[in-house]
This record gives C-alpha cells, sequence and structure tokens, in this order.
C-alpha cells in the first residue's frame, strides 16, 4: 500500500530543498564578513538549485548553480586578484545559461537578479556588496512569485530586512568612525 504518491514525494522534496535553501538565504545577512556572506551563499545556491529544478523553474537554477560556483570563486578575490579572470570567466558562462533556458518573464527577473549579485561579489568593500544584494534581492523576490516560490520569497524578505539593518549598520558604523 503506497502512502504518499511519487508527486506528493517530489513536492515534499522540493519544499524540503526549499527550507534549506531559505535558512541559507536568510543567513548570509548576519555575517558581517565579506567571506561569511559569500560561503552562506553557496550553500544557498546548492539548495536553491534542486528547489527549483524540483519545482520546473530551469533559468532560476541554472542561475543558482552558476551563483553558487560564482559565490565560491568570489572568495580569493581579496587576496589573489588575479582569481578575477576566473569570476568573470563566469558571467558569459550565465548569460549562454539565461538564453539556453528562457522562459520569459521570471527567467528576465532571476537573470536581472543574478546579475546584480554578480556585481554584488564582485565588491571587496562589505558595504558596497550589501547595497548591490539590496537592489539584487527584490528581481529575486519578483522570479519567486511569479514560480510560486514560498521559500524564495521568504528568503527574500528576510534577506532584503535583515541586509537593509545590517547596511545602515555598517552605514552608521563607518560614518562614526570617520566623525572621530
Amino acid at each position: 500500500m503506497e502512502i504518499l504518491s511519487t508527486d506528493a514525494y517530489e513536492v515534499i522534496i522540493a519544499q524540503a530543498l526549499g527550507v534549506a535553501a531559505a535558512v541559507c538565504g536568510m543567513g548570509w545577512a548576519f555575517f558581517r564578513s565579506r567571506a561569511g556572506m559569500l560561503a552562506a551563499q553557496t550553500a544557498c545556491g546548492v539548495f536553491f538549485t534542486g528547489h527549483f529544478l524540483a519545482i520546473g523553474a530551469d533559468t532560476a537554477a541554472a542561475m543558482n548553480l552558476l551563483a553558487a560556483a560564482q559565490a565560491a570563486a568570489a572568495l580569493p578575490l581579496g587576496k589573489q586578484p588575479s582569481f578575477r579572470f576566473v569570476y568573470l570567466a563566469l558571467l558569459p558562462v550565465i548569460a549562454f545559461a539565461v538564453w539556453l533556458t528562457w522562459g520569459g518573464g521570471p527567467s528576465l527577473a532571476a537573470a536581472a537578479g543574478t546579475a546584480l549579485i554578480s556585481l554584488a561579489r564582485y565588491q571587496l568593500d562589505v558595504l558596497r556588496f550589501r547595497l548591490f544584494m539590496a537592489i539584487a534581492l527584490p528581481c529575486w523576490f519578483v522570479h519567486n512569485i511569479w514560480v510560486l516560490s514560498i521559500p524564495g520569497m521568504l528568503s527574500d524578505v528576510a534577506g532584503m530586512t535583515i541586509n537593509g539593518v545590517m547596511l545602515w549598520r555598517g552605514w552608521r558604523d563607518r560614518r562614526c568612525v570617520q566623525a572621530v
């Protein structure tokens, strides 16, 4: 006797991956260091890849897989400037993946969010990193509304809120230090 259908298992797996991704997506903004933010974003990208594959959002799955690779590639940028080539080499791959998986509006929102996050991760200054993330996350929120990803929407709202608070605190702290 089958307790759950195959479709029910697929939904459970999709949502479990989404919840794991949302936890990482909510958590990255709490980190004060660029390295901590990038490590959490790498995990987030891996989990969201599985979630979006499971719900049929192919462009988002491709963007998150490449974003996870890009976040990992961004880690050594501050210490090894020559590594910028590896990071920048992922940009045409991201553009090609958008073209291959194009699905209209959701793809446009995912591509815009990924492009802005790419700019964020290229920043070595944490406040500039956060500023670009503040612009990028609403793009992903629009995408997640379009594809009905509740974990994605929760992650985006929490990420926008926490990142906004951390951005304000960082700006305030930097201003106080400059005033002294």
